[in-house]
């Protein structure tokens, strides 16, 4: 008996038949992506203006003409002024106040005279227009940084610790004035002088203009 030969369609129609019985992998589905949330720029936040400096003040008055030394004068707080007279020349130095007014023929000096170690600084009280004798101040000469030295017919004093002397040619003395009475209407003038001809021979004063101390 030959052998069963099994038509050729029938292989193909199996061959068929077990493809498509056979399930197919399936990829897995993602989620939906959704899209970044969008926010609106930050608004940068503003930046405040700066402010000046507290106490900060520039010269309350330059007194000077040709001719005659710098004057300058700055307010210290509410009652008090900083004076600043130069002059590279001069051997001798003078600030003076005087009253106005009721006070009017008062008037107090500080004078500082070039020494032969240092400095000599005096002041002098004048009431009713009659001068008193210089009085030295050695305290102010150390530059006593616990004191001040008052006049005696003004309501005005200066503060120790705030003078510089004229020191290597500068011809720069500064000190600070302080009011003990604010009621009382003031000025202040300043001067300088050389040596005439010998020295420590004083030759004539060149004074400032007046500057009308207010508060």
């Amino acid at each position: 008996m030959s052998p069963r030969v099994t038509p050729l369609f029938a292989v193909l129609a199996f061959a068929l038949a077990a493809c498509t019985g056979a399930t197919a992998p399936t990829t897995p589905s993602r989620p939906p992506v959704s899209p970044a949330p969008t926010h609106p720029a930050a608004t940068p936040a503003a930046t405040p203006a700066a402010k000046p400096a507290a106490n900060a003040s520039a010269d309350a008055g330059n007194v000077s003409a040709p001719g005659t030394p710098d004057l300058s004068v700055e307010p210290v707080g509410a009652a008090a002024i900083r004076v600043t007279l130069v002059n590279q020349s001069a051997k001798a130095w003078r600030v003076s106040v005087a009253g106005a007014g009721a006070q009017a023929g008062g008037v107090w000096t500080l004078d500082v005279e070039t020494g032969d170690v240092g400095p000599v600084i005096t002041t002098t009280a004048t009431a009713a227009g009659i001068a008193g004798d210089p009085v030295e101040q050695p305290g102010l000469e150390a530059g006593d940084p616990a004191g001040r030295v008052c006049s005696s017919t003004l309501p005005v004093c200066v503060v120790a610790k705030s003078v510089v002397l004229p020191d290597g040619g500068n011809g720069t003395l500064v000190l600070e004035l302080v009011r003990t009475d604010t009621s009382v209407a003031l000025e202040v003038t300043a001067a300088t002088a050389g040596w005439a001809s010998d020295p420590f021979v004083l030759g004539p004063w060149t004074t400032t203009e007046a500057f009308p101390w207010e508060i």
